[in-house]
């Protein structure tokens, strides 16, 4: 018997998903993470519909080598990090994120409703002790970061909160008669532990190419304040906390 047609269209092909089901073992993601201040107003704009702008201007940058296996056993990945408001609650969302591995894209933005991206596969670059980072996409430079390690960070200045984490995922119809649908994803990164000591140091972003990504009215300065370690953590199942049709 044939199945009824849906009103809207899936995201994830029926038959032939490219990613199984969560939960996502991070085993090893080496992580350069960049603190900048961007430009309110643009933080305001790239907003979660569902969330007001937290009060930080300050955003933080990551690029990473990691290892998510069974999905992916090793991909680089850089995201800009952005701490928002969702019903009185300081959550963090990730309005640029790029990967250099299909699977890893097509799990993050399907699932989740990240916006990941494909980017080159060029991953951190470290002589002595300094570490560098390029974002492009086809040979483009999009933007470089960089930093220099000064010193091991004390428990009460490492770069993660603990925040859960909020998604918006636009699930458009492909009949333009019928509404699509906006959903709020929320999931909370669980056993996220550190492997060795992280570093503290000095670091240094400039956007170079932007392309059609907006990234450059961000207006990113880095601050006094980056940071060098080695982490894992457990990637788990979300859930939809909000949702509306447009």
């Amino acid at each position: 018997m044939s199945q009824p047609i849906p009103g809207r269209g899936a995201l994830m092909p029926y038959w032939h998903p490219p990613v199984g089901q969560a939960p996502y073992p991070m085993e090893r993601a080496e992580m350069m993470i960049i603190e900048c201040e961007a430009n309110p107003d643009e933080l305001a704009r790239i907003t979660p519909s569902f969330c007001d702008p937290g009060e930080s201007t300050r955003v933080k940058i990551f690029l990473a080598n990691n290892s998510q296996p069974p999905t992916s056993l090793r991909f680089y990945e850089i995201g800009v990090i952005q701490e928002v408001v969702y019903q009185g609650e300081t959550v963090q969302t990730i309005p640029y994120i790029w990967v250099s591995d299909d699977l890893a894209m097509l799990g993050g933005r399907e699932y989740f409703g990240m916006t990941k991206l494909i980017m080159d596969d060029s991953g951190l670059q470290i002589h002595a002790n300094q570490v560098f980072g390029r974002l492009s996409r086809a040979g483009v430079t999009m933007a470089e970061a960089s930093m220099v390690l000064d010193r091991e960070a004390q428990a009460d200045e490492l770069p993660f909160k603990g925040l859960a984490s909020v998604y918006e995922r636009h699930i458009p119809n492909p009949n333009p008669a019928k509404p699509s649908l906006r959903q709020l994803i929320k999931l909370h990164v669980t056993d996220r532990t550190l492997d060795g000591r992280c570093w503290l140091g000095q670091g240094y972003v400039e956007t170079r190419h932007p392309l059609n990504s907006g990234l450059n009215r961000l207006e990113l300065i880095a601050t006094e304040r980056a940071w060098y370690g080695v982490y894992s953590w457990n990637l788990p199942n979300g859930e939809i906390v909000d949702e509306k049709e447009v």
